[in-house]
């Protein structure tokens, strides 16, 4: 995706998204230390793969349009 220039209000509501996918990396983070069954902790693991990419995807939206992220993958 190719964007030179956001607006204020996209650029906060990536930023918006980014730290809501950072909580939920958190938590799923959270749950894969707490689990003992290994189905449980595939699910969770494909659940932290997906919420990585969306977060590699917001970071490049700003990237591409000049910004700094405060969300590190």
């Amino acid at each position: 995706m190719h964007m030179d220039r956001l607006t204020e209000m996209e650029r906060l509501l990536i930023e918006e998204q980014l730290r809501a996918e950072d909580l939920c990396a958190k938590k799923v983070q959270m749950y894969m230390s707490v689990s003992r069954d290994p189905a449980v902790q595939a699910i969770l693991q494909q659940a932290a793969d997906k919420g990585q990419r969306h977060i590699s995807a917001l970071n490049s939206m700003l990237h591409e349009a000049g910004f700094q992220s405060s969300v590190m993958q």
